[in-house]
C-alpha cells in the first residue's frame, strides 16, 4: 500500500516533521534562557500545531508547480497563478491560527486579535515561505524531467544499437551460409555420402543463425559449437588441407560473447588463407585470459605470396562494428604476422564488462 503514495509526500512530511521536531527544541531553549520554561508537551503541540499544516499545503503548491510550471512560453500565466496560490495559502494559514487559537493559544496571554491583523501576521510570515516551496517544487519538477528525459534517452540509445546489432547480423549471416550452401553444391556430385554430413551441419548452422529468439551475447562455448559446425564442412571440402588445433582454456568457455563474432575470422582464415594453398595448413584457434580480458586468437597458414588481409571485408567489418556497438573502446580487433609466417587474427574482450552486458541483455529477453 505504501508503494502507491508518490516519493515527493514522503519527502515533504519528512521535511516538516523535522522542521517542526527542531522548532520544538528551540522553543524549548528560549523559554530556559528566558526564565519562562515550557514543558515538551507545549512545545511540541504548539510546533507540530502550526508547521504541519504546511505538508498539505506544499503538496498543493507542488501540484500546481507540476501543472503550471514557470517556463519559457508560458511565464507570465504560470506566475499570476502561483501568485495566487500563495496568497490563497496565506489566506489559509490566517483563518487556520483565527479559528484554532482556542487550541493553540497562539497569541499566549494576549486576546486574539481581529481577523486583518491576523492576515497581516500570516502574510509577514507566510508569502515568502510559499515561495521558498515554490521555488523547491520546481527544482523537484525539473530535476524528474530531466531524469526522465535522461531515461528516455537511455532507452532510445538501447533500442538503436540493439537494431543496428540486428542489422549487422542480418548482413553476416547470408554471406557465411552461402559459402557453406556453395561447399555443400561442390560435395554432392562428388560424394553424396559426405554431402549428406555436410547438409547436417549446414542444418545445425540454419537453426542457429535463423533463430527468432537469439541473444546478442552467448557463451564461448556456443560459439565455438558453431564454429565447429561451419569446420566440418570445410574439412571435407579441403580435406587434408585444412588441419584444425584447437587451444581453448575451460575456464574460458563460460565466458559470454558477442553471437558469430569468431565464426567470420575462421571463415576469412579458411577462404584467404588455407583455401588458396597447395599443400597442408594449419587453422589454429585460440582462448585464454590476458588479465581482466578474454583473448580469441584464430592464426591460419597462407599461401606463398600472400600477405596480411586488408580487413575491408563484410565479416571484419561487421565484426569490428559491432565490437564498438558493445564495447566501445575497451575491445580490440587486431591482424599481424607471427614470427613463422603465418597470419594472425587477435579478439580481446573485456572478460567483466561482457559478464555485465551478457546478465543485462538475458534479463531483458526474461522481461
Amino acid at each position: 500500500m505504501f508503494k502507491r503514495i508518490p516519493s515527493v509526500f514522503w519527502i515533504v512530511l519528512l521535511w516538516w516533521t523535522a522542521y517542526a521536531l527542531i522548532f520544538a527544541i528551540q522553543v524549548v531553549w528560549m523559554g530556559e534562557q528566558q526564565g519562562r520554561p515550557i514543558s515538551w508537551q507545549e512545545a511540541l503541540q504548539f510546533s507540530f500545531g502550526g508547521w504541519m499544516t504546511w505538508v498539505p499545503l506544499s503538496l498543493a503548491l507542488y501540484w500546481l508547480v507540476k501543472r503550471h510550471p514557470i517556463e519559457r512560453g508560458r511565464s507570465l500565466r504560470s506566475i499570476s497563478i502561483l501568485m495566487a496560490s500563495a496568497l490563497a495559502v496565506v489566506l489559509l494559514r490566517a483563518a487556520y491560527v483565527y479559528l484554532t487559537n482556542p487550541v493553540f493559544a497562539w497569541y499566549g496571554d494576549q486576546p486574539l486579535p481581529g481577523f486583518g491583523s491576523v492576515l497581516t501576521t500570516a502574510f509577514i510570515n507566510g508569502f515568502m515561505l510559499a515561495w521558498l516551496v515554490i521555488g523547491i517544487a520546481h527544482a523537484m519538477v525539473f530535476y524528474q524531467r530531466s531524469h526522465e528525459r535522461g531515461q528516455k534517452v537511455a532507452e532510445l540509445e538501447t533500442s538503436l544499437t540493439r537494431t543496428q546489432l540486428e542489422a549487422l547480423r542480418a548482413q553476416l549471416n547470408p554471406h557465411f551460409l552461402f559459402n557453406a550452401l556453395n561447399s555443400v553444391a561442390e560435395m554432392v556430385h562428388r560424394d553424396a555420402e559426405l554431402a549428406d554430413r555436410m547438409l547436417v551441419s549446414l542444418a545445425a548452422l540454419l537453426r542457429d543463425s535463423l533463430s527468432p529468439e537469439q541473444d546478442q551475447l552467448r557463451p564461448l562455448r556456443e560459439e565455438l559449437a558453431l564454429v565447429e559446425h561451419y569446420l566440418m564442412i570445410e574439412k571435407i571440402r579441403l580435406s587434408e588441407r585444412l588441419q584444425v588445433v584447437w587451444d581453448i582454456r575451460p575456464d574460458c568457455l563460460e565466458v559470454p560473447i558477442p553471437a558469430l563474432i569468431l565464426q567470420p575470422l575462421v571463415e576469412n582464415a579458411i577462404v584467404h588463407g588455407i583455401a588458396r594453398r597447395r599443400s597442408p595448413g594449419i587453422l589454429r584457434v585460440r582462448g585464454r585470459f590476458r588479465d581482466d580480458r578474454l583473448s580469441l586468437e584464430v592464426e591460419n597458414s597462407i599461401a606463398s605470396g600472400n600477405t596480411i588481409a586488408s580487413g575491408t571485408g563484410i565479416g571484419l567489418q561487421s565484426t569490428r562494428s559491432r565490437l564498438q556497438l558493445l564495447y566501445g573502446d575497451h575491445a580490440c580487433l587486431v591482424l599481424e604476422r607471427t614470427e613463422a609466417g603465418d597470419h594472425l587474427v587477435r579478439l580481446d574482450i573485456p572478460a567483466t564488462s561482457a559478464a555485465r552486458s551478457y546478465a543485462s541483455v538475458s534479463r531483458e529477453s526474461a522481461e
